[in-house]
């Protein structure tokens, strides 16, 4: 009973695409173009300056590229996935502002549970902060999922002091600053990371 409706949605793709393929196959289109004498005698004087190339379209599809992009557009999963990538792609700034207090939240949480050790009479210790997040970018795949892309900064800072609680209030330096891109994928009606 299941496979009816998949039997039902191939049958449809099938019609469609030999539909496409008569559509845009050459013997069609030669007898449906208009006659080069006439389409030159339509053109007002004033659109004289159009060049051949102004007015010609872009690359040509092979005729397989066409049926495939067709296909590629009405199969029921790519559509469901375009459906998908617009709810996800408009609540992905959300998805990041939540995912900065996230790494804030973090960086609070390094800063409480700093591990002292003592160099040189000095107690000393790292820890990891993070930047506010410079990029938030959704992106629908070549397939149509949804991915989301969150950049920022990501350092690594040293203190030290005669104390862990002179530490704890000297400046930081920096040990390292990493650029860090992390992806995220929609699923199930959410991001996931």
């Amino acid at each position: 009973m299941k496979s009816e409706p998949k039997v039902g949605i191939g049958v449809a793709v099938a019609v469609l695409a030999f539909a496409a393929l008569i559509g845009v196959s050459p013997v069609y289109a030669q007898s449906e173009a208009p006659d080069q004498a006439a389409l030159a005698s339509s053109i007002p004087a004033d659109s004289a300056a159009l060049t051949a190339t102004a007015v010609s379209p872009g690359p040509k599809k092979t005729l397989g590229q066409k049926v495939k992009a067709l296909v590629a557009k009405i199969t029921p999963d790519r559509i469901k996935r375009d459906i998908e990538f617009r709810k996800a792609s408009a609540l992905f700034p959300d998805f990041c502002k939540h995912w900065e207090q996230d790494l804030h939240d973090r960086e609070t949480n390094n800063l409480s549970n700093l591990k002292f050790n003592e160099k040189d009479g000095y107690q000393t210790a790292t820890y990891t902060a993070y930047g506010k997040v410079s990029g938030c970018e959704s992106h629908q795949s070549k397939d149509g999922y949804s991915i989301g892309k969150i950049t920022y900064e990501e350092f690594e800072y040293y203190i030290a002091g005669r104390s862990a609680d002179e530490a704890r209030h000297a400046a930081p330096k920096t040990v390292s600053d990493t650029h860090t891109t992390e992806i995220f994928r929609w699923d199930n009606g959410k991001w996931f990371y």
